[in-house]
């Protein structure tokens, strides 16, 4: 009786494109006392709400058998036959309330009357177990002494209490649909060895396919063969971590993939990093002890095993690395210090200028460190660490690679940018801040992308204001606005200002605009070798080339 609808279809609502109207209510008291046979039969002709007040036999709707209780709580569709059977002895105490389901229709937004057999206007029909029952007695009973009441304030506190009903159905709709679907991941978390199937997890929740991947989407971030993925490569990662287990054929095996070179790239492509070398590294335990120091690793094929990962701009880390941060640190120094000794590192990694001089003797008791000096580029910390870690030879390699995709990435770029002085700006809250020398330093120093001049004073960000950006003399301008209403706001302000509308770049029209891009507020948080080359990944779509950046 209860027809399936997705999420979406509750956007109707939300949007207030769907009314209703109650039509008429009626109250049933002894209705088969004078009847032959026990059965009553009701007619649906608009959509109906049934609550029962008592005892009062049963119902029967499209050949289901339901008892009817205090509380008992239907909704029907219009056509619908509904029978009631009252048992001998029993009172029966049953309201009926017929409702109209509207919908905007029409250019000149008139409201117009829609009704379908199927009941196809509202998104939960059948029965609606709510507790306390006493709520929906109530809310009935206040309904059916207003109706009969001429004054229009009883007659909106009639349709008040349509909406409250309404309200409580779709709201056991929504549990329902949440208990449907977590049944469904528990299934798929039992047995992600095997190869179960979509339409086998759909037919647990009572889903078609389509509305079951797109439901499990909504409510775990990622479809349905993704989730079965970090499950099996969760536990791949588990065994790794056991010495028992040396053989990676095995292990694909045991997690449910049958070919390991299959098994090998998909653990690459989510880790970065190829199982044998994974495996290898679980030898060892290194810490990074700031967020950056997350990054240089990351580029050496080592996840560090204690780190922060709390990064406030992006879940990046969070999503790939939490599983193998087995001691996530913090940025108090006294939980730090305790969470390292009771982990013994082989290996800590800071930075020198944000770890104390004191901080760093007591980090040199617990295990050999390296505090990188912030002065230098984030190449010369890739290669200080790889020296630390003995990684020199990948670290030589990786730069390379790197070199060679900034040279390719430049020769597609090059046609767009040409000469090009090139201004960053980042619009947060009510400030605009430029990026400095080093903030931009992918741009400038990897791609060669001209710099104004005046960015060779400040090495990161300096608020600007309006009446000072012409001072830059930028031919171009790369404008990311914070998803936040008062950036959004900031950055509408600052788009109609004289100042802005004068400045050479705007008038040419070469500029390019982004929202909500993580990282630009604190660059110096991601200035590290394996964020450079994610960022010369996705810089062409920054420029409107290649498409979406993401």
């Amino acid at each position: 009786m209860n027809k399936r609808h997705s999420h979406a279809d509750l956007q109707l609502y939300a949007a207030g494109l769907i009314g209703f109207q109650l039509l008429h209510v009626r109250t049933l008291k002894d209705v088969t006392r004078d009847l032959v046979t026990d059965r009553y039969f009701i007619g649906t002709e608009s959509y109906m709400i049934l609550v029962s007040s008592g005892y009062n036999g049963g119902m029967v709707v499209d050949g289901h058998y339901r008892l009817l209780r205090p509380g008992s709580f239907f909704v029907c569709a219009p056509g619908q036959l509904v029978e009631l059977s009252r048992h001998s002895g029993l009172e029966t105490g049953l309201w009926l309330f017929y409702f109209q389901v509207r919908t905007l229709s029409g250019n000149n937004g008139d409201t117009v009357a829609q009704e379908s057999s199927q009941g196809d206007l509202f998104p939960f029909l059948g029965e609606a177990v709510i507790s306390p029952s006493s709520q929906i007695i109530q809310i009935a009973e206040r309904i059916g002494s207003n109706w009969n009441d001429q004054l229009p304030s009883s007659r909106l506190r009639c349709e008040a209490g349509l909406l409250e009903l309404l309200s409580y159905a779709l709201s056991y709709r929504e549990q329902q649909m949440a208990l449907a679907m977590e049944s469904a991941r528990m299934e798929l978390e039992r047995n992600y060895r095997n190869d179960i199937t979509i339409d086998g997890l759909a037919g647990i929740a009572g889903l078609s396919r389509y509305h079951f991947m797109r439901i499990f989407k909504e409510h775990y971030g990622k479809g349905v063969m993704e989730y079965r993925t970090d499950l099996r490569l969760r536990e791949a990662k588990r065994l790794m971590e056991n010495p028992a287990y040396t053989s990676l054929s095995s292990i694909a095996h045991q997690v449910g993939y049958k070919n390991e070179t299959y098994f090998s790239s998909l653990f690459k492509k989510q880790t970065g990093i190829a199982p044998a070398v994974y495996q290898r590294n679980q030898k060892r335990r290194i810490a990074a002890y700031s967020w950056v120091n997350l990054g240089q690793l990351l580029a050496l094929q080592t996840i560090p095993f204690a780190s922060p990962i709390d990064h406030y701009w992006t879940d990046y880390y969070r999503s790939k690395y939490s599983d193998e941060v087995k001691v996530p640190l913090s940025h108090q120094y006294d939980f730090n210090r305790k969470a390292l000794r009771e982990a013994k590192p082989d290996y800590i990694i800071g930075i020198d200028g944000f770890v104390p001089p004191e901080e760093q003797e007591d980090l040199h008791r617990i295990a050999p460190s390296l505090f990188l000096p912030w002065e230098e580029d984030w190449r010369t910390h890739l290669l200080l660490v790889a020296e630390f870690i003995d990684r020199t030879e990948e670290a030589v390699k990786w730069l390379s690679r790197y070199d060679r995709k900034a040279t390719s990435t430049r020769e597609l770029i090059a046609p767009f940018i040409r000469k090009d002085k090139l201004l960053v700006l980042a619009v947060s809250g009510d400030e605009v801040h430029a990026w400095g020398n080093r903030a931009g330093s992918a741009f400038y120093d990897d791609l060669r992308i001209g710099m104004p001049v005046r960015l060779a004073d400040f090495s990161w960000k300096e608020r600007v204001e309006p009446h000072e950006l012409h001072e830059f003399g930028a031919d171009r301008i790369l404008v990311q606005v914070d998803g936040d209403a008062t950036s959004r706001k900031t950055w509408n302000q600052l788009s109609r200002k004289e100042d802005w509308l004068k400045l050479e770049a705007v008038h040419n029209r070469k500029l390019n605009f982004v929202t909500d891009y993580p990282g630009f507020q604190a660059p110096w948080n991601e200035y590290s070798a394996d964020n450079r080359d994610r960022f010369l990944n996705e810089i062409p779509a920054l420029f409107g080339i290649g498409g979406s950046r993401r």
